[in-house]
């Protein structure tokens, strides 16, 4: 459900901005030659890309506002990702449309436009002495823009210095808004497109902004110290309970935070395991997936500083069902975690909930934590050891749960054994209204 919601969001975002720039343009704005039309195309795929940008730019300020629009910060994260591809794939072919045309003039392949004398209405465009210097930063931001997408989406390049060099994205955004509003034409301002453009270039600049003065998120964080942590060397979970010194808003089971500690390594989302009590305390789940997460117990000491922010996610576990199964794989069994303490502590009666929890890397101490919380919760637990019991096949779930149809499926582990369950669910029926899964990939 989540993905569909985005795939129309960002298709949305297209269509509104192509049916405005279409809605300005004059009659025979695409009959009128080659060269009259390709400076049409270049506008238009000028609008588009600096429209994706925009709207990925304003997401990545964390406007926790538009969460239940989109589902959660993990899914508006996912179309930030799509919005910035998008706007380097777009401005890519903006740029083309430029150099190509020009090289095979050189060639001797095209001939060369006319120029009409004049050049146009004196005065009519504010902005003619700056077309030189527009056309040089914009060129010279859209190189840095592909080099940082590169950098983003190359998933080895380390995630500390991936934090950084990501900062300057907002540089770059500022450049090629700065391009854009130099380069626009004249009459775009004023017609349907003009409106859209301004509110999305005030926007993704005032998010640009925010970001270069490290404000995203300011508000919403909490300043605290490591009061214990314990390793479980079985699975390689380590466990982080915090003791917040400022105020915590609280938050719901099934949420994340970004953590930062001591160091030089920024902050990083990880989810919170533990219910609400009001007592300032949270307990994170951590997997040593990576360089800083193994190290990360080497690292830590009790007292150490610690911010965290948030709460951020729609993991709620609320739904229209009658039933709920909860899937937890591998780490993914952490928002569980505090889903099962705060069943357990609260008084109203709650549907009935069966929670599988898929590893390959079981650790006895830890499961037996999961096995009392789930009985105090009053929540069946079953548990599958991959190598041993072999994969969670929807066979082999429809055994456990024949009722499955009917619950609200809540999901959190590795994407493709989340899509594998989700595809084959919704081909014998289930509405793909009931699964819930975090996208929780935020690079």
């Amino acid at each position: 459900m989540g993905i569909t919601r985005l795939r129309l969001a960002f298709a949305g975002i297209a269509i509104i901005l192509t049916t405005l720039w279409l809605l300005s343009l004059p009659d025979s704005a695409l009959t009128a030659g080659f060269w009259p039309v390709r400076r049409t195309l270049i506008n238009f795929t000028g609008v588009l890309a600096i429209g994706f940008m925009s709207a990925s730019i304003v997401l990545a300020a964390r406007p926790v506002q538009i969460e239940p629009l989109l589902g959660g910060l993990d899914k508006f994260y996912r179309l930030h990702k799509w919005l910035g591809i998008g706007a380097a794939a777009i401005g890519l072919v903006h740029w083309l449309l430029e150099i190509v045309p020009r090289w095979m003039v050189g060639q001797g392949w095209l001939a060369p436009p006319v120029r009409r004398a004049g050049g146009g209405p004196a005065g009519a465009n504010p902005f003619a002495d700056w077309h030189g210097i527009g056309a040089e930063v914009g060129e010279w931001g859209f190189y840095l823009l592909l080099v940082l997408v590169v950098i983003a989406l190359w998933k080895r390049f380390p995630y500390h210095l991936f934090f950084k060099t990501h900062r300057l994205m907002a540089v770059v955004y500022l450049l090629l808004a700065f391009h854009a509003i130099v380069l626009m034409p004249p009459a775009y301002w004023t017609a349907p497109i003009g409106p859209a453009t301004a509110v999305l270039l005030a926007g993704g600049s005032a998010a640009a902004v925010i970001s270069l003065f490290r404000r995203i998120g300011h508000s919403r964080r909490a300043v605290g110290r490591v009061e214990y942590f314990k390793q479980y060397f079985g699975n390689a979970v380590l466990e982080v309970g915090v003791r917040f010194d400022t105020a915590w808003p609280g938050h719901q089971a099934g949420q994340f935070a970004f953590v930062r500690f001591e160091g030089r390594e920024g902050a990083h989302p990880f989810t919170i395991s533990s219910a609400w009590r009001q007592d300032g305390q949270v307990v994170f789940g951590i997997k040593g997936l990576g360089d800083y997460t193994r190290a990360l117990p080497e690292m830590l000491r009790v007292g150490q500083t610690v911010t965290v922010e948030g709460p951020y996610g729609r993991f709620d576990f609320r739904g229209k069902c009658s039933r709920q199964l909860w899937i937890g794989g591998g780490i993914g069994i952490t928002p569980f975690i505090a889903g099962l303490q705060a069943r357990a502590a609260a008084t109203d009666a709650a549907v009935p909930v069966d929670l599988i929890y898929s590893t390959s890397a079981p650790d006895a101490a830890f499961i037996d934590n999961i096995r009392q919380l789930a009985e105090q919760a009053g929540v069946r637990f079953h548990l599958l050891v991959t190598p041993q019991d072999g994969l969670l096949t929807l066979d082999r779930l429809a055994a456990i749960l024949p009722q499955w149809k009917e619950a609200d499926i809540w999901f959190c582990g590795p994407a493709g054994f989340g899509q594998s369950l989700y595809d084959a669910m919704t081909a014998r029926g289930l509405p793909p209204r009931q699964f819930h899964r975090e996208l929780f990939d935020m690079r």
